[in-house]
């Protein structure tokens, strides 16, 4: 925590790391953190409030004429749903999307108002926006060229977690993707990350553990912890530790 906090610019948000010293997508990391440790400070503050503000750019929405002569769309989706980019004035994405939604969710106890409570479901809604047809998500392009994209389980994951206490069709057929894909026999991230999406969404699926050998990745080994049946995936739905 010494270390995360020498990371936070004057502004709020966090940088990647020393090497890159530019706000970043993190940010929304490190206020799930302080929200798990109870650390409400005025760090958080500032975090909370330059990630609610944070628009991903989202080009230019096709004109009338465009969908009155149902030109192709280079990339389908909906121009006016802003998320979250990884980087400052670049394209939105599930991943970062679904972690700010995350955090600023797990805020609203501490400091709720209508601006965040509209931030947080405009970035709901860009997520099921770029819902794909098969019911789960990738990176976050549905179609492309008239084409319909594979959605792929570690960002299906990542996509239910951040629609964690939603319901609704699209939601449901996430799940159904996701058991889909379990069944398939997934390792690594996409295993960690289904358990965890599972879990919060207390659907009930036939689980194994994570297998762990000498080369296993740091980021699976954390998250196949998070995902233990009474590990900290309680903390990220918002739930006592």
């Amino acid at each position: 925590m010494d270390l995360l906090s020498r990371w936070q610019t004057p502004a709020g948000p966090w940088i990647e790391s020393p090497r890159a010293p530019r706000e970043s997508w993190a940010t929304a990391l490190a206020v799930v953190l302080k929200c798990a440790r109870g650390e409400y400070d005025d760090s958080w503050r500032r975090a909370v409030a330059w990630l609610a503000q944070r628009r991903a750019w989202t080009g230019q929405a096709p004109g009338w004429i465009d969908r009155l002569l149902r030109r192709n769309l280079v990339v389908d989706q909906d121009q006016t749903l802003a998320g979250w980019p990884w980087t400052a004035g670049t394209a939105g994405w599930i991943e970062p999307t679904a972690h700010a939604v995350r955090a600023l969710e797990l805020s609203l106890p501490r400091q709720d108002g209508k601006e965040l409570r509209e931030r947080i479901e405009l970035g709901v809604r860009m997520i099921l926006d770029r819902q794909c047809r098969d019911g789960g998500w990738n990176y976050g392009n549905k179609r492309v060229l008239g084409e319909d994209l594979d959605s792929f389980p570690e960002c299906t994951a990542l996509a239910l977690i951040g629609l964690c206490g939603r319901g609704g069709p699209q939601v449901q057929r996430g799940l159904e993707r996701a058991l889909a894909d379990w069944k398939r026999g997934p390792r690594g991230l996409a295993q960690a990350l289904l358990r965890i999406a599972f879990r919060m969404h207390g659907v009930e699926f036939d689980d194994r553990s994570v297998e762990v050998r000498e080369r296993t990745e740091t980021t699976v080994l954390a998250l196949a912890l998070i995902g233990e049946p009474e590990g900290a995936w309680r903390q990220w739905r918002g739930g006592a530790a």
